[in-house]
């Protein structure tokens, strides 16, 4: 993407400062020439502002491999100082005063101003927007980016819209901010130069929400002894981090049989990504296992697979099949199930424990 730029002789754009204040948190600017208020602006997205200080830094791989929309919406009008803002269209009532740039504001308080903005544009979803780009990984620079061209000087709320990563096991969603075209190296830090930077470089603010899927395991009982009443077959599921190898499930569920047939345990919320094993590790007294011990699945989001169209993503499942061994022992049991009362102690969710008789 062909990045059009016209910096001002000597302008330098504190760009690490541009994430820790995304909305620009501007002191007194005494800027050497008025703001020309017809001249073009430009905004770059990049994933990399703020990585030198871990702010990106965990997620700089995933963002290198994701597309992440962005969209920007002009909320105000600038006057000649580049110190006063007036709402427009559908953001005319936003009020700046309280915010100058001036008043020595806090981040904390032009983010409270972005979500004011964020809130108006909820309720105008019609609103048009003045510019947006994908921020992608391209051949020409080491991190992913994208460039708004066109701009008009004034205030922006910048929205980038949730995005998965590759492999749709974390979402990411970010904080919509408030960016001012042009600005400079003093209003940004208050010292360096005060020459007016109608090109500007901002940052994403992301937060990540891991995602979860489910896993089947289905049993098929070949055939089946009435005399020795039911049995119950019972698993082993662990999942591990496919990268640190690290434990992060670990349950045991049973199924119980009264005939021959096809039986299915559901599991839910387990964390996406992690690569498990299911071992039958009872099979009753007197039946065996027709086959594998342990299954081995990955699991994939419920995002990942609802999205099944774009990434091949199927629901993980597992099977297994038994058959009477022979023997005359019976092998049926429970299967108990502990939940914490919140407060130091556990409940015992009691199954019923009535065996029919043979």
């Amino acid at each position: 993407m062909k990045k059009n730029r016209r910096r001002k002789p000597g302008a330098v754009l504190a760009l690490a400062a541009l994430l820790l204040l995304p909305c620009l948190s501007l002191k007194q600017a005494h800027a050497a020439r008025e703001v020309d208020v017809n001249q073009e602006c430009s905004l770059t997205v990049s994933v990399e502002i703020g990585s030198a200080d871990g702010a990106n830094a965990a997620y700089l791989e995933d963002f290198n491999r994701m597309q992440i929309p962005v969209s920007a919406y002009k909320v105000a009008d600038v006057d000649v100082t580049g110190q006063k803002y007036t709402g427009i269209g559908v953001f005319k009532d936003l009020k700046f005063e309280s915010i100058r740039t001036d008043s020595g504001t806090k981040a904390a308080e032009w983010q409270e101003k972005a979500d004011e903005a964020a809130e108006i544009l909820a309720k105008n979803p019609h609103a048009e927007a003045a510019g947006s780009v994908v921020v992608s990984k391209t051949p020409d620079r080491p991190d992913a980016y994208g460039v708004i061209t066109g701009l008009d000087t004034g205030m922006y709320l910048i929205v980038p819209e949730a995005a998965y990563n590759p492999e749709y096991t974390v979402q990411y969603t970010f904080s919509p901010y408030l960016a001012a075209l042009p600005s400079s190296e003093y209003t940004v830090n208050g010292t360096g130069s005060d020459a007016w930077v109608y090109d500007v470089t901002v940052g994403l603010k992301p937060q990540a929400e891991p995602q979860y899927g489910r896993l089947t395991i289905t049993k098929t009982l070949e055939n089946f002894n009435p005399s020795l009443g039911n049995v119950t077959f019972v698993f082993h599921v662990t999942g591990r981090d496919p990268v640190t190898g690290e434990v992060r499930y670990d349950e045991v569920e049973s199924m119980t049989y009264s005939s021959a047939g096809d039986k299915s345990v559901l599991l839910e919320q387990i964390p996406a990504g992690l690569a498990v094993t299911v071992t039958e590790e009872y099979s009753g007294a007197s039946y065996e296992i027709n086959g594998e011990a342990s299954q081995m699945a990955v699991i994939q989001s419920y995002a990942a697979v609802e999205a099944a169209g774009e990434t091949g993503a199927r629901e993980a499942s597992v099977t297994f099949r038994n058959r009477y061994g022979g023997g005359n022992r019976g092998g049926y049991g429970v299967t108990n199930h502990f939940e914490s009362d919140g407060s130091g102690g556990w409940n015992w969710d009691t199954p019923s424990t009535d065996r029919p008789e043979p």
